[in-house]
Order: structure tokens, then C-alpha cells, then sequence
């Protein structure tokens, strides 16, 4: 089977990575960061994720979860390789993307929806992120709603 996306076929001129990285490695069970993709279209974003990790590691392998993604290909372009992409419908947590290198490990972020609002997402970003898996990525959404919810309830426009 061949690889799904073509890089020659996409814009000339991508936006910029919404990722944020936590300053520390992370411990299993915890969360990495957040990316904010542009769209579910997973063979757009994924290259410009995978190349903003650069220096991480070289990302062979990510894992996902299905419900978010409408089209998951087996393998995407990315630069002059290929990543393999692997879902999960159910045990894994669906609000994630774990990015993985063979060499230096894997790296676990939250997927913040594309259509989150801009102060959803930045406060998302911007939040430290618990590194010992206290709170998951669909709990971290839930307060970042509620958060949102409560201060548009405050707002008197």
C-alpha cells in the first residue's frame, strides 16, 4: 500500500505549529505538552507536528485515538520518510497523540480540538500540564469548558 499524502500538493505556506511542550521530560501515564491542529484532516497536520518535534527525536510512529480522526492513513509523508500511524478505539484515551521514536522514546500530548475557542486553547496551552497522570487529556478539556462556560456566563454582553 502507498503512502497517502503528497507534500508537493500542500501549501506553499503552512501556519505555525500550535504545540506547546512542557520544560521537563515527562513520566508514563503523564502528558508532554498540547498541539492545537489547524483541522482532522491528520494528513495535513501530522507532517508539520512531526517536523516542529524535530528535536525530540525522529518520530517514526504515532498512536491515536479513532474518534477524533475521520481518515487515518497506515502511513503518512513526512519530509523524505514516512510515519506509521496507529489508532486505538477503545483503552487508550482518545484526546491524545503519543509521538514515537525508537531511539528517544515516545512523547504524549493533548489534542486540543481545532474548533476549541481561542481562550480555551490558550489556557489549555499555557497551563502546566501534571506530569504524573493525575489529571487525563479528557479531564483537562472538561475544566477548560467549564472554565470557559463560567466566564462567558460572567460576561454581562
Amino acid at each position: 500500500m502507498e503512502p497517502t499524502a503528497d507534500r508537493s500538493a500542500r501549501l506553499s505556506s503552512p501556519l505555525p505549529v500550535r504545540l506547546s511542550l512542557a520544560p521537563y521530560e515527562g513520566v508514563p501515564g503523564g502528558l508532554d505538552g498540547a498541539w492545537w491542529p489547524y483541522s482532522r484532516d491528520l494528513v495535513e497536520e501530522l507532517p508539520l507536528l512531526v517536523e516542529a518535534m524535530d528535536g525530540v527525536g525522529t518520530i517514526t510512529r504515532v498512536i491515536l485515538g479513532i474518534q477524533l480522526w475521520p481518515r487515518i492513513p497506515h502511513q503518512i509523508a513526512v519530509g523524505r520518510g514516512y510515519v506509521t500511524a496507529g489508532w486505538s478505539v477503545t483503552g487508550q484515551e482518545q484526546n491524545v497523540i503519543s509521538l514515537c521514536s525508537y531511539r528517544d522514546g515516545f512523547r504524549t500530548l493533548l489534542v486540543i480540538p481545532p474548533t476549541a475557542a481561542a481562550d480555551t486553547a490558550d489556557w489549555l496551552m499555557n497551563s502546566p500540564v501534571p506530569v504524573d497522570g493525575s489529571r487525563t487529556a479528557t479531564e483537562l478539556l472538561a475544566i477548560a469548558a467549564a472554565r470557559s462556560s463560567a466566564t462567558s456566563a460572567d460576561d454581562p454582553l
